[in-house]
């Protein structure tokens, strides 16, 4: 079954008066960014070509440079614990940040296999790539040894349910599930074996969503079964291609980005039913390549030409970061105009965002917040020093 998808204004007007909007962040650079991860709403890591790295510590709103050291381009980042991260790429590319993206160091993946994807569960790491390539590590990304998947297809992305039940999908229409932590593969029937899956994201462990497309026809595919893999459904869709799909923590909200393939167009599809229905959030913005959740309306996405799109449906879950700062705000609630006091060293700026995400205020170089004209209600105020960066909440009544 094709299905035809049209933004209606009358959908955008809905959408953006409830805030479920993916803004547009400033992301530094043009280069296509291809992964992207957070340890917190807060502190992510998005990865792209020529071995850019990307890190926020402010919940997307800025986002600096991290050099990893490499050219070679990086496909996928995940989160492991701490300040750790790893990031894979192409000709078997692992790197691996024990300080939150400070430094990177390259890891010896053992293969020159391109690597397209990485999960992490619990004390074991997976990775995909060409060549029906798995690799799996039992010591946080340190050491990796590949696992027989007896296929010679792109693995794309993978995805455990628990410690011992996975999935990995990719081209030709490529679905494996193992049941002994990745040591075995077994084939599952898509339903199809021309389009390339690209993502795969379970909200159980019966239920999961499969997304992807045939970039050649412009045509994505959604599949979804309630079974555990026994039984897949599918929808095409034309015009566009998916290539990333991910939840909230809870499973209440999901999302699959992408776009179209010729058009380099963004399409954001939102599913409130575990996947079993789509319908189109407004975007504009280049095609989109992945996605993440780190907590209940707070998701980010990236993709071609540097871009890095940011929801807040409820700012409210933006972590306060260096609470240990002697930095404060007062009158705090207030009743309209709010003042920053502590040690703020040299140039400093003021950030302030609504509970939808968006900027309300830019205070540069001053300490006091003017709120008057603003609806009362919650509010996050951002405060750069240097390359100190802060988070309060505040409240006006």
């Amino acid at each position: 079954m094709k299905l035809f998808l049209t933004l209606i204004t009358g959908l955008a007007t809905a959408l953006f008066a409830t805030g479920q909007t993916f803004s547009p962040q400033n992301s530094g650079v043009s280069s296509q960014l291809n992964g992207i991860d957070f340890s917190s709403p807060s502190v992510g890591i998005a990865v792209g070509n020529a071995g850019v790295i990307r890190k926020t510590v402010d919940a997307g709103l800025n986002w600096t440079y991290s050099g990893s050291g490499t050219s070679y381009d990086l496909t996928g980042v995940a989160y492991l614990n701490g300040s750790t991260y790893i990031a894979v790429g192409k000709n078997g590319t692992i790197l691996r940040t024990t300080n939150g993206g400070t430094s990177w160091s390259l890891v010896n993946s053992g293969t020159t296999n391109d690597l397209t994807g990485i999960f992490v569960n619990g004390l074991n790491i997976y990775v995909t790539g060409t060549n029906g390539t798995i690799l799996i590590s039992t010591n946080s990304g340190n050491a990796w040894n590949p696992t027989n998947t007896g296929i010679s297809f792109k693995l794309n992305k993978i995805f455990f349910v628990s410690d011992l039940i996975g999935y990995a999908v990719g081209d030709g229409g490529t679905i494996l599930k193992t049941v002994n932590a990745g040591q075995g593969w077994n084939f599952l029937t898509s339903g199809t074996n021309t389009h390339s899956l690209t993502d795969i994201y379970f909200t159980d462990g019966n239920t999961g969503v499969v997304v992807g497309g045939i970039a050649g026809t412009n045509e994505a595919i959604t599949l979804r079964t309630t079974n555990a893999g026994s039984v897949w459904t599918s929808n095409n869709i034309s015009g566009i291609i998916l290539s990333g799909v991910g939840f909230y923590p809870d499973n209440s909200v999901g999302y699959a980005v992408g776009g179209s393939y010729t058009g380099n167009t963004s399409v954001i599809l939102k599913s409130t039913s575990q996947g079993a229905s789509w319908t189109p959030v407004t975007s504009s913005s280049s095609r989109q390549l992945a996605v993440c959740f780190p907590g209940n309306g707070i998701g980010y996405s990236c993709g071609l030409n540097g871009t890095i799109l940011r929801l807040a449906t409820n700012t409210l879950d933006v972590e306060e970061q260096n609470t240990e700062s002697d930095i404060q705000i007062s009158p705090n609630p207030g009743n309209g105009i709010f003042y920053v006091s502590g040690e703020l060293a040299g140039n400093f700026s003021i950030e302030v965002l609504a509970a939808n995400g968006q900027r309300v205020a830019l205070v540069e170089n001053g300490n006091q917040i003017d709120l008057t004209a603003a609806p009362k209600g919650m509010y996050v105020a951002v405060i750069k020093s240097g390359s100190s960066v802060v988070t309060r909440q505040l409240v006006k009544e």
